[in-house]
């Protein structure tokens, strides 16, 4: 098995975004088929932090791709 490539960092920045990163994990699986999937709490990080990795790169990157889209704009 290839190590991982690509991991998301992800920055929860309050309890409705923990929630809307949730539901956008449930339905990014659903649309890629279920592939397998690490969260990792990052107590090395500050604040309430979240790792994702999946075991193919290419959908690692397509999550990140998503995530980052998918986040209103600051």
């Amino acid at each position: 098995m290839r190590a991982v490539d690509v991991v998301t960092e992800v920055c929860l920045a309050s309890a409705e975004e923990a929630m809307r990163f949730s539901h956008f994990v449930q339905a990014f699986l659903s649309r890629n088929g279920f592939p397998f999937i690490m969260i990792h709490n990052a107590p090395d990080l500050t604040g309430e932090r979240r790792r994702v990795e999946f075991e193919d790169p290419s959908i690692s990157r397509r999550f990140a791709q998503e995530w980052r889209s998918a986040r209103p704009m600051a």
